[in-house]
């Protein structure tokens, strides 16, 4: 890891990002082939979880005392050629006793500004604001933002009828396939007589991690890194959320165990930006977009997101833009017009979700923004093999945006697989060109182009489409 990157994730103190995890528990399914019977079932596996850094127990702890954001903590943008060090010796910000930390790298000028250990106890009994004000008035100070805290977004319980598996020129002998409805709506099996993903293709979930046991994901995961607790390895996921995506994404395909994937062939590089609890900082999560763009990553699944832009995580999204990745973020589960970051960040590509009937599913939040749909209600994929806050292990269903933003990042990779001419801004063009339109004719906010349509995008020449 570069030193840049380092300095990043040294900073994962700081403002709060907690994932709206937009998941909903729905059902718990069985053992799969292949799934040792014993993992099957809370009551036979052990759900300690490892213990949290002091950054995620803060962040979490502000998040359960429902604060808006964690106590005596700014980011901050230093004007060029200022030092931190200038900054906390000027004027008020003197007295406020706070530590700086480089948050991307000395040059970007972006620091993390907190409360030393011993001090800045006024802050702590209500006096951010003021604080904040005398940050954005320090003349080595650009600007300044808090840290902002989100909670876990969960739609409340919704459920479908699977559609019935339709014949197609790869049908995978996956024993819970025939439940995935998602994958007949989209045409995956014809998409997969054409694709199915290029081996050397990296595909990044920044997410809660990713069970690193799993019998449908293990073969194909990187090591990865954790940049709430600032170690390698995001083989880890007390939460489920993240191995949920994965399989979503990229579960190995045709091997008779469990699920398929939408590109059954790449490689998963798991990013832990968010804690057990759900709960990450922009730090964290800025960190975990710089690391897996600087680690190959050509596509790179968000499921997370919050009310509040922040500048280091647009600096993140940029930074990753320039090496190539395309971005892919869940539009959120508030069922209203309202914008979630980092999906309304300029770049981004945007995802709203679908039910089985192709409606839009009634917590998908819409806007402009919004690039396409995919199915996103009871979605069934990899839950970890222990206990986690997932309702059940191996194998379940969940819903949210969370769920459609990993299909269309496994499309994604399947695209840039197919067609390694295109650039990201083209990925995104041709994926919304071969959409299947829904809604308003055209382009609606709420559906976006339309629902994802991978036979479509893997059949249609580049630019064969015009929107």
């Amino acid at each position: 890891m570069n030193q840049n990157v380092r300095r990043v994730i040294s900073a994962v103190a700081l403002t709060s990002l907690a994932a709206t995890m937009v998941a909903c528990q729905n059902q718990q399914l069985g053992p799969a082939a292949g799934v040792p019977r014993n993992n099957v079932g809370a009551q036979s596996v052990n759900n300690t979880r490892a213990p949290q850094s002091a950054n995620a127990a803060a962040i979490d702890q502000a998040a359960r005392s429902g604060l808006q954001a964690v106590p005596g903590e700014f980011i901050v943008k230093l004007k060029p050629g200022a030092t931190a060090q200038a900054a906390l010796s000027q004027g008020n910000v003197r007295s406020l006793n706070l530590q700086a930390k480089p948050l991307s790298s000395a040059q970007s000028g972006f620091v993390l500004m907190k409360a030393a250990a011993n001090g800045m106890g006024a802050l702590r009994t209500g006096s951010d604001a003021q604080a904040l004000q005398a940050l954005q008035s320090n003349p080595a100070v650009l600007y300044a933002e808090p840290n902002y805290i989100v909670k876990l977004n969960l739609p409340a319980n919704v459920k479908q009828a699977p559609v019935q598996a339709a014949p197609g020129s790869f049908k995978p002998n996956d024993p819970m396939y025939a439940q995935q409805y998602a994958h007949q709506k989209t045409a995956s099996e014809a998409g997969w007589a054409i694709e199915q993903g290029n081996k050397d293709l990296i595909l990044a979930i920044v997410d809660t991690g990713v069970d690193g046991k799993h019998p449908d994901l293990a073969a194909k995961l990187l090591p990865g890194y954790n940049t709430v607790d600032d170690k390698p390895s995001g083989q880890s996921d007390g939460n489920g959320h993240g191995t949920h995506c994965a399989g979503i994404a990229s579960a190995i395909t045709n091997n008779g165990v469990g699920v398929a994937g939408y590109a059954p062939n790449v490689k998963i590089l798991p990013v832990k930006v968010l804690s057990d609890s759900g709960s990450g900082s922009y730090a964290s999560v800025a960190a975990g977009i710089v690391y897996a763009a600087d680690n190959g990553a050509k596509v790179i699944s968000m499921s997370l997101g919050g009310p509040s832009n922040s500048k280091v995580v647009e600096e993140a999204v940029k930074h990753a833009l320039s090496k190539g990745a395309i971005l892919i973020a869940a539009m959120g589960n508030d069922g209203n017009g309202s914008k979630s970051y980092p999906a309304a960040i300029a770049g981004v590509m945007a995802v709203g979700a679908t039910d089985s009937a192709d409606k839009l599913a009634r917590f998908s939040q819409y806007g402009t923004w919004n690039s396409v749909t995919a199915p996103g209600v009871d979605i069934l994929s990899s839950f970890p093999t222990h206990a986690s806050d997932m309702p059940g292990v191996n194998y379940g269903s969940i819903s949210g945006t969370s769920m459609a933003t990993p299909a269309v990042a496994g499309l994604a990779a399947l695209v840039r697989s197919k067609f390694p001419q295109l650039n990201a801004a083209q990925v995104k063009s041709h994926i919304e060109a071969t959409t299947d339109d829904l809604g308003d004719p055209g382009y609606d906010i709420r559906f976006g182009f339309g629902r994802i349509n991978v036979a479509k995008a893997l059949s249609t020449a580049p630019g064969a489409v015009r929107r």
